[in-house]
């Protein structure tokens, strides 16, 4: 069976940005079904708030939400010391050439909405590369 530990035994942490409660909650069952923890926001400020208290090894971000967008979110976490590398994919029902970023502040991946789990699964997992599978 997957999980979502590490070979220290740690779990991996995935950041959920994103403001619709169906979506989110979609994720969140996924996600934790494999063992992964979850930290769920609604939008971008309330993201960039947690990860000054949190780390996390991957982060999903819908695009269009309230407050800051996913893009911008993006730009603003990978200007932070020690998140550059962490992996951020677009959640988002648009086309890839329009989903994916460019440069700095760009997305590591994307995932069309609608998805089904095991793409999502696959994603973090292959994301995930030091995660015991």
């Amino acid at each position: 069976m997957d999980t979502g530990a590490s070979s220290t035994g740690r779990e991996a942490t995935i950041l959920i940005i994103e403001n619709d409660p169906s979506d989110r909650l979609l994720l969140e069952k996924v996600l934790s079904s494999r063992g992964y923890r979850c930290l769920s926001v609604t939008h971008g400020r309330e993201a960039l708030d947690l990860l000054d208290r949190v780390q996390v090894d991957l982060i999903l971000t819908d695009l269009l939400m309230p407050v800051l967008d996913g893009q911008r979110t993006a730009q603003l976490i990978r200007s932070r010391p020690g998140m550059e590398r962490v992996p951020i994919v677009a959640v988002t029902a648009y086309p890839p050439d329009e989903a994916r970023g460019s440069g700095p502040g760009g997305y590591d991946e994307y995932l069309l909405k609608p998805f089904k789990p095991r793409q999502l699964l696959d994603l973090v997992e292959r994301l995930l590369g030091s995660w015991t599978s």
